[in-house]
């Protein structure tokens, strides 16, 4: 099987362009978080043949309707954007237009937004701070499950360079729905609240892989119900005989089921629930973010409780109470509970958003793997 494996460290490219993002609206460079948060922020787009343009942000469920100039130039004033990684787009006349002067954008299938990122005052776990860091590093393999050529991100701690001794555990994170292997990295920050984690002492140094969860590409949200199970057992596939093995290859990681963790958000928890849940032998910490799972396709879990009780170190479901989903997540840990499994189901607030699910990643790692001799 051919690989090939490229490094970068994304930790100075992002942090450049979200310098660069923020000088570009506001003139200020977003390094002062005290300064910045809850500031105004200026958009513009130059659009001279369009009718009406209207920004539409994360931060705010009102779209602002933009001002044009002279000169063709739409622009507006946010009032107060408060601090945090927020998604936001033009609609040009009904039509949805990224910003061409953001170079930071949503990492999808079909991109359609802009990010932009105010840190905190004191900064948030998502938010750059003066601290180690560790690398990510891009991998693009054949292969054999899918007969095409696939890429994968992996995630090294801080000191793994220089510990040649040391192995580490591995947690596979996966993105949702449209996504793709770089949505937990260029937006959902993982590598930034890991690093911040480790060096604070509340989480174990871990290796991480992300890969694209999407094995036929983007399929149709309400397509065929059997074309959705043979691509989660195509994804099943690739993950457990080629990313996996790909990662254990060419990183030091710790042996044993005891050191592998896996956890995705949206139709990534329902990947990670149904295969970690079908995969005990391989998976002790197990978690969720924003999505459930069948019964039926976890049934030999729910069947043998005690053997799964026995074999889970850790299984955790997690949804924002305004989630589209949340009532699908109650019901399974409604499911876990009268079948005697072991869990824990964490209700939080807000909706199926990447401020609920950063938050739920720097709640869940501090988690796993304590206690656990490599």
């Amino acid at each position: 099987m051919f690989e090939n494996r490229n490094r970068w460290c994304y930790r100075k490219a992002l942090s450049f362009a979200t310098v660069l993002a923020a000088w570009l609206f506001t003139g200020v460079p977003a390094v002062d978080g005290a300064e910045q948060a809850d500031a105004q922020r200026s958009f513009s787009l130059k659009a001279p043949n369009a009718k009406e343009v209207v920004l539409q942000g994360q931060w705010s469920k009102q779209g602002l309707a933009m001002t044009r100039g002279d000169d063709g130039t739409w622009s507006v004033t946010a009032a107060a954007v408060p601090a945090g990684i927020w998604e936001y787009s033009f609609a040009v006349d009904g039509l949805n237009v990224i910003d061409p002067n953001n170079p930071a954008i949503k990492p999808q299938y079909q991109p359609g937004k802009n990010l932009l990122h105010i840190p905190s005052s004191p900064p948030a776990p998502w938010d750059w701070q003066d601290v180690p860091h560790g690398t990510v590093h891009a991998h693009e393999y054949q292969s054999g499950v899918l007969g095409r050529q696939r890429g994968l991100l992996v995630y090294t701690p801080p000191g793994y360079e220089a510990d040649t001794a040391k192995r580490f555990p591995l947690l596979v994170l996966q993105h949702g729905f449209g996504g793709n292997q770089r949505g937990w990295v260029e937006t959902g920050k993982a590598h930034w609240i890991l690093d911040h984690l480790i060096a604070a002492g509340k989480a174990v140094p871990m290796v991480v892989v992300m890969i694209d969860g999407h094995p036929y590409g983007l399929l149709p949200r309400k397509g065929s119900p059997e074309r959705g199970r043979g691509a989660l057992e195509a994804f099943r596939r690739e993950l457990l005989e080629e990313a996996i093995p790909l990662v254990e290859r060419n990183y030091r990681l710790a042996a044993g089921r005891e050191n592998r963790a896996i956890a995705g958000l949206s139709m990534g928890a329902r990947q990670s629930l149904t295969v970690g849940l079908n995969a005990l032998d391989r998976f002790a910490w197990i978690g969720g973010f924003s999505g459930s799972c069948d019964a039926e396709a976890v049934q030999p879990a729910f069947e043998d409780a005690q053997g799964t009780n026995a074999r889970l170190r850790l299984l955790w479901i997690a949804c924002g109470r305004d989630d589209r989903y949340v009532e699908g997540v109650k019901k399974l840990a409604a499911k876990l509970t009268e079948q005697g499994i072991r869990h824990v189901c964490h209700l939080t607030d807000g909706d199926h958003s990447w401020p609920v699910w950063r938050r739920c990643l720097a709640e869940f790692a501090p988690l796993l793997f304590q206690e656990v001799k490599p």
